[in-house]
């Protein structure tokens, strides 16, 4: 007897719900994972703690994450997806590219306020990364990313003409991040100074970074940066 096989739109609809829950389970268990490792720190990280605020076996906790470094992987690549999106962005665009340095510590200190177990799950992966190969490799992805994406804003304002000329891009962008990775570990202490600390760090920055002022025909002098 010939086999009866449901036509092909059914079965994608299927396999898309099937993907889907999948998607939302996996999601799930991420969550869970970044609010432990931010609770208890990676020593004190277990996977069976995941399962169970879940409501799921550890099998099925492994049929999505085979292994808890796979998890711990997962957990730096929501990171990483979620950095790429700047949470002091408006609908109005930035005039030029020494705006958009600033909302870069802005975004920061918003993340403090808002967010902070994703800093302190970030510091976490930091310390642990000095002793533990795996983790610094997944790190390079976030700073990676990060570094590229800034290095293009100070590209970005060398070619407006904002930004001198004979600085380093990727220096640049390296000091950046020491800012504001300082600008977290103080934030988490006390984040009722971190927009005021935010943007004393940025004032600094476009101090060194912005192009000198120059005299109009008549004396006054007009500065550039914004």
């Amino acid at each position: 007897m010939t086999e009866f096989k449901p036509p092909a739109s059914r079965r994608s609809r299927k396999t898309r719900r099937v993907r889907a829950t999948t998607g939302a389970r996996r999601e799930e268990l991420v969550r869970i994972a970044q609010r432990l490792i931010a609770d208890h720190g990676l020593e004190g990280f277990r996977t069976r703690q995941v399962a169970a605020q879940a409501g799921i076996d550890t099998g099925t906790l492994h049929y999505h994450f085979p292994s808890k470094e796979s998890l711990v992987q997962a957990v730096v690549e929501s990171l990483a997806d979620d950095f790429r999106v700047n949470r002091a962005r408006s609908t109005e665009e930035p005039a030029t590219a020494l705006d958009e340095l600033r909302r870069e510590f802005m975004d920061a200190a918003l993340r403090v306020q808002t967010t902070p177990q994703q800093i302190r799950v970030l510091f976490e992966l930091r310390v642990r990364s000095y002793r533990d190969a795996a983790i610094a490799a997944m790190l390079k992805q976030i700073d990676r990313s990060w570094n590229s994406s800034v290095a293009a804003i100070v590209t970005r304002g060398q070619q407006q003409g904002v930004v001198r000329p004979d600085v380093q891009a990727e220096t640049v962008a390296s000091v950046i991040r020491t800012q504001i990775e300082g600008l977290g570990v103080r934030g988490l202490a006390d984040p009722t100074q971190v927009e005021e600390i935010a943007m004393a760090l940025y004032r600094q920055l476009e101090t060194w970074l912005a192009v000198a002022r120059k005299a109009d025909p008549g004396g006054q002098k007009h500065d550039r940066r914004r």
